[in-house]
């Protein structure tokens, strides 16, 4: 009979703060569908505000891995913090554009207050792609620092805000349930501005990497990660158990839930083979650097450790193997 592998502590901030929708989806998920279990992982969740919050507090010790976008870490190491990436949680997101009412059209969101999580978060270099893919200059719009999507929401249905990027499932319940909303711009329409998304990461500090205990975990971690991204993606009747599981704070349908899978299944929404490829990195850079070219001295090799995805996408036995998927195709290193 196989053994078990030793159980390992793991402590990881979750830039989602304290709810997790479909955009956090995997990495709550390779939690209560038990595949970080299954590596022998002990996941210990602390929640914070964003994913510049994630990353400030694994600079400070107090968790091991961070999950939130990739430009803070970005911004960090270009700032000269050993931060290190280890895989892609996801190649987009899953959001729309909630809007109040008295918004009928794009050329409104000129001079509207956008709640974002915070300045140089996921959901602040989204909303910026989306408005340079509407031609709409950044110093137009009014950011409002307002935190994850319950405070955003709630500023939202208090008028506090015009407008904000919210979660698809959340947005769904909104509209439905709020008259002085609408959806602005949907899932499809922020895919055609911003087909080229941010999305979020696991990362770590090179001296939990350069730790015995790290590497074992972060193999872990990754190993663990790409499959629940692939159970995901494969397999609707495994997404819709982990939303039933993560998304307790908002009521969506079962209808509505099909849909939101088959938006992110046909739009290559989930890091089946980890998303570290060279190509995949070079765009991001491409365009984190046009919006904050203050990060321009970061590099893809500086930043981005691929050691561990490499062991999981070995051939079986010894990894998980490749997955078919074109829209993720990776890097695949010769083994010495």
């Amino acid at each position: 009979m196989m053994s078990l592998p030793e159980r390992l502590p793991v402590r990881l901030a979750s830039g989602a703060g304290k709810t997790f929708g479909v955009d956090d989806i995997a990495v709550a998920a390779a939690t209560s569908l038990g595949f970080w279990e299954r590596e022998g992982l002990d996941v210990t969740w602390t929640p914070v505000r964003g994913g510049v919050k994630a990353i400030e507090a694994l600079l400070a010790d107090e968790v091991d891995v961070s999950y939130g976008t990739f430009a803070p870490a970005i911004v960090q190491r270009a700032a000269g913090k050993p931060v290190r990436v280890v895989a892609s949680m996801a190649r987009g997101l899953a959001q729309q554009l909630v809007v109040r009412s008295h918004i009928t059209s794009t050329e409104q969101l000129k001079g509207a207050r956008w709640a974002v999580d915070g300045i140089g978060a996921l959901s602040h270099n989204m909303a910026r792609l989306v408005v340079h893919g509407l031609n709409i200059p950044d110093e137009d719009i009014k950011w409002d620092v307002a935190g994850p999507p319950p405070e955003r929401i709630a500023k939202l249905i208090a008028g506090d805000v015009d407008c904000a990027l919210v979660r698809v499932e959340e947005a769904t319940a909104l509209v439905r349930d709020n008259a002085q909303l609408k959806c602005l711009l949907g899932f499809d329409d922020l895919k055609r501005l911003a087909p080229l998304q941010p999305h979020g990461v696991l990362s770590t500090t090179e001296a939990f990497e350069n730790s015995p205990k790290g590497k074992e975990v972060l193999k872990r971690l990754v190993r663990g990660l790409v499959l629940t991204s692939r159970a995901l993606h494969d397999d609707v009747n495994a997404f819709k158990q982990a939303v039933k599981n993560h998304v307790t704070h908002v009521k969506v349908s079962t209808e509505e839930v099909q849909k939101i899978w088959e938006q992110e299944h046909n739009s290559g929404g989930f890091a089946v083979n980890g998303a570290l490829s060279q190509k995949h990195w070079n765009d991001q850079f491409g365009i984190h650097y046009k919006m904050n070219p203050a990060c321009a001295k970061t590099t893809i090799p500086a930043l981005i450790s691929d050691e561990y995805l490499q062991l999981a996408l070995q051939a079986p036995p010894s990894g998980v193997g490749v997955h078919s998927a074109a829209f993720d195709r990776p890097d695949l290193k010769p083994r010495l």
